[in-house]
């Protein structure tokens, strides 16, 4: 008898990892669309990546990028992590270089199921680091309220001017920090 509710409960145990699964992959296959699916699994899944790629005059792990929006890591170490939500509203990201903040990041996303990959280059011009974020997939590609905010520091490691950027790294506005 009591065997029997071992396996009983072993087969619902194997069954419900199978839908699990089985959901996942589904959901994956139509993360972009409108669907109860779409909705249901950007809840549970991170289906999101981000990818930091810079040029041979810089060192991978010198850098970390954090989710402004949720406070969690997204790439440190040389490596990438995980923690992008899908979120209706500014996606934010803070791109950190040996534990000073050089830029803020980001754009708009109109829906809370669109999914993104993104890559950020960075080139070291003319003794300075320059971000290029490109947005790879997802429904709303276009640019949508996308900025930069550059953060510049003195010789001795003060904060004295934030610079905002559009997308072409024109500068719309700056702000003088006072001593």
């Amino acid at each position: 008898m009591k065997l029997n509710k071992n396996r009983k409960l072993l087969l619902i145990l194997i069954v419900g990892i199978l839908c699990f699964y089985g959901f996942k992959n589904y959901a994956e296959k139509v993360k972009d669309k409108n669907s109860i699916a779409t909705s249901i699994s950007s809840i549970f899944f991170d289906f999101n990546t981000f990818e930091l790629k810079v040029d041979s005059n810089l060192n991978l792990s010198d850098f970390k990028v954090v989710n402004k929006n949720s406070g969690t890591t997204i790439f440190a170490e040389g490596k990438n992590r995980k923690g992008i939500d899908n979120d209706y509203g500014h996606r934010l990201f803070e791109l950190y270089y040996k534990d000073q903040k050089l830029y803020e990041f980001g754009h708009f996303s109109t829906n809370n199921w669109y999914t993104f990959d993104y890559t950020l280059n960075l080139n070291k011009i003319n003794n300075r680091i320059e971000p290029d974020l490109k947005i790879m997939r997802g429904e709303n590609e276009s640019y949508n309220d996308f900025f930069y905010k550059k953060f510049e520091y003195n010789e001795s490691g003060k904060l004295y001017r934030i610079s905002y950027l559009t997308l072409g790294k024109e500068i719309y506005n700056v702000k003088e920090i006072s001593e």
